[in-house]
């Protein structure tokens, strides 16, 4: 990017002075290394309906109301992420919208409020509705996993170790935080593909998708995250104000996706275009949605 940019946009705080020019540079990574876009999941108004009451219905012990707005941008993410082209499970895709959905609540509601005896129980109602009982149990499993680890570390003196030695210990605690391990055990229902439910189940497929969904939603969040005082954001690791530096670590971070994704081109054709799929949608959601559009707005404030 032309140092022209640059001058025009360092009054801008954050991450905000580099998103024209990081953005350009995810869009050629993912020209080079995927080459083609990702599709948005249609969903009839009917599916639409039914997803954001069963949304309702598993937050409402927790006395929380959320517009039918924010559902809808909680929800585009899975819209977005799973792999149109091998569809094969609508029940089992309306079951990830809906337990991403309320997941995403609980990510962004105060800790005090959390209430494990209230939620849980809602949390296995939705997979024991779309799922088979084998499968229900593996998304249960990640969903539970997923909420305790946020309850548990939130604000834990290993989450502040992990998250400020080193990208290698940080990613590796975002297997889980982020939610890339839960990703996986709910989804692979959706594709009844039998490599692709072992590389969900054992972990593999979180694994290799992880650097790729955290470096993306590290960036749009970062603003966010800094005026929220949260810590689980690999960019916190660099000199953000030293453009110099900023873009030595954003280089990096580059480097780690591109070989995360040629690696994947090694899988199974539906492994590879499922987790390919799943790496770019994330990008075309965070940089489309209203979200990221500003550090606090009606979709991404703390829900009261």
């Amino acid at each position: 990017m032309t140092a022209d940019l640059t001058t025009s946009t360092t009054a801008l705080a954050g991450s905000s002075r580099y998103w024209q020019e990081c953005t350009a540079r995810f869009t050629s990574l993912f020209d080079q290394h995927v080459g083609y876009e990702a599709q948005k999941v249609e969903l009839t108004d009917a599916e639409l309906r039914e997803v954001i009451d069963a949304c309702n219905h598993a937050v409402a012990p927790l006395g929380k109301q959320v517009s039918d707005k924010r559902w809808i941008s909680y929800m585009d993410v899975v819209r977005w992420s799973q792999s149109a082209r091998h569809i094969k499970d609508m029940e089992a895709f309306k079951a990830v919208c809906v337990l991403n959905c309320v997941t995403f609540v609980w990510d962004d509601m105060d800790a005090a409020l959390h209430d494990f005896d209230l939620f849980l129980p809602q949390l296995r109602a939705v997979c024991e509705r779309y799922y088979s009982p084998e499968d229900a149990e593996f998304a249960y499993e990640g969903a539970r996993a997923f909420v305790t680890s946020d309850h548990m570390f939130r604000d834990s003196r290993l989450k502040k170790v992990l998250c400020n030695t080193s990208p290698e210990q940080y990613f590796r605690f975002r297997v889980t935080d982020v939610g890339v391990d839960f990703w996986m055990r709910m989804s692979y229902p959706i594709y009844r593909h039998r490599e692709l439910t072992e590389h969900a189940k054992t972990g593999l497929a979180a694994r290799m998708t992880a650097r790729g969904l955290a470096i993306v939603n590290d960036f749009y969040s970062y603003d966010r995250e800094q005026a929220l005082g949260q810590i689980t954001n690999c960019f916190r690791l660099c000199r953000m104000e030293d453009e110099a530096d900023f873009r030595s670590f954003f280089q990096a971070r580059l480097d780690d996706m591109a070989e995360d994704m040629e690696c994947i081109k090694a899988f199974d054709d539906t492994t590879r275009d499922v987790l390919l799929d799943l790496i770019q949608g994330n990008f075309a959601w965070t940089t489309r949605d209203r979200r990221y559009r500003a550090p606090v707005n009606d979709v991404n404030s703390r829900i009261q």
